[in-house]
């Protein structure tokens, strides 16, 4: 329902009890849940915290099946956050617990799992022969719910390839067994997913008329969450038929909902479309969203992009851009290690502080050195603290969240 801290509390009011009676396993569950819900809030390095603890517990009792669990938590959140090396290796932990204990249906979903990942990389042959085996277990273990949502997966790869008719035909497949035992949660992502395969194919009404089935399951159930994706999906296809104002109403809507349960991270996502969408007042959606990420965790390739998005919004010579190039050139320094894209965030960081010296007249590389040091943008605890004011003067009172609920904020 949104109101996050009054479930921590509970949380905490349980973990006290477990702590009290010795009851490690019911700890471990609690860890894993409040786990689920940071990550959900975007703050990942608290959830991960919060896994190693169970995962400590479940480790000490000899519990490998509740360790197999987090660690596919564990890998789900990491490969969000785009280090999906590492996500990889949890979830093939995760998969030999499972093997070793004979827990098949383990299996399956860690494979359904791991298969999106893969996807991800760009491999995929070898995620339809996993989504696959994951398949022929559902079927065979009678997991109908489990086949369903596998197929979601495998409609999502082969659209990728471009088959966009059989996409449909498996999400129709997935639809119908959602329908069959009455699980309206799951229907309406599947609605969702089949009006954006819709949309790709040019039949906006019919695509519309499924999204609009998907939120009128949503706010029956009370699922926030998914009303709010379901909006910013419509907003994309209005925007690309060239209906802004429709697009910017849906942009807000969706805004105001996220913000509604303080999923931050989502919320970034939709301030950075309206920041595209809305020409009159793009640059406070943009700054609104560059100030949270100030403050949640967000994957180094959608900082950088936010950060070409504002630097391109803002007047030339605008104190801001420079700013924007200190804490672009920041990030790639202390977030990219390792990251496959970082070369080129490193080249288009160097191009913003470099064009944003050229316009305040530096040319040669001995006057910008200088320039950079006198500027103090080699000093974080300088600059951080100057584009947070800077943001904040530019949204004044447009801001579409309350900023007092964001930790730090």
């Amino acid at each position: 329902q949104g109101d996050i801290a009054r479930a921590i509390a509970f949380w905490e009011q349980s973990l006290e009890i477990c702590e009290q009676i010795g009851d490690f396993p019911g700890k471990a569950t609690i860890l894993n849940n409040m786990g689920l819900e940071f990550a959900k809030q975007g703050d990942i390095a608290r959830a991960i915290a919060l896994w190693q603890q169970a995962l400590e517990i479940y480790e000490q009792i000899g519990y490998v099946q509740g360790k197999a669990t987090i660690l596919n938590n564990m890998a789900d959140e990491i490969a969000r956050q785009g280090d999906i090396p590492k996500a990889i290796t949890l979830y093939e932990q995760a998969l030999e617990i499972c093997e070793q204990i004979g827990d098949v249906k383990g299996k399956a979903h860690i494979l359904r799992n791991i298969t999106l990942v893969i996807a991800q990389q760009g491999d995929m042959a070898k995620a339809i022969v996993f989504s696959q085996q994951a398949l022929e277990i559902f079927e065979q273990i009678g997991d109908v719910k489990g086949k369903a949502h596998t197929l979601n997966n495998i409609a999502g790869i082969i659209a990728q390839q471009g088959d966009i008719p059989k996409a449909i035909a498996l999400l129709q497949q997935a639809l119908e067994i959602f329908e069959q035992t009455g699980n309206v949660k799951d229907k309406a992502p599947t609605l969702n997913n089949m009006a954006g395969l819709i949309a790709d194919q040019g039949d906006i009404p019919t695509a519309i008329s499924f999204w609009e089935q998907s939120l009128e399951i949503y706010e029956q159930i009370g699922d926030v969450k998914g009303k709010a994706t379901t909006l910013n999906n419509m907003a994309g296809v209005f925007a690309d038929q060239g209906y802004m104002p429709k697009a910017i109403a849906l942009y807000k809507q969706a805004a105001l909902a996220f913000a509604q349960i303080r999923a931050y991270s989502d919320l970034v996502t939709i301030l950075s479309n309206l920041g595209v969408a809305d020409e009159s007042n793009g640059l406070v959606y943009l700054a609104q969203a560059i100030w949270l990420t100030l403050r949640i965790p967000t994957p180094l390739a959608d900082l950088v992009q936010l950060i070409c998005l504002l630097y391109n919004r803002v007047p030339q010579g605008d104190e801001l851009e420079v700013l924007l190039g200190a804490m672009a050139v920041f990030l790639c320094i202390h977030q990219g290690k390792g990251h496959p894209q970082l070369k080129e965030f490193q080249e288009l960081s160097g191009n913003i502080i470099l064009d944003a010296a050229s316009v305040q007249g530096i040319e040669t590389q001995e006057a910008f050195n200088n320039w950079f040091i006198q500027q103090r943008l080699n000093d974080p605890k300088y600059f951080l603290p100057r584009l947070n004011q800077r943001l904040e003067e530019i949204v004044g009172d447009g801001w579409v969240f309350e900023r007092s609920q964001v930790v730090g904020g």
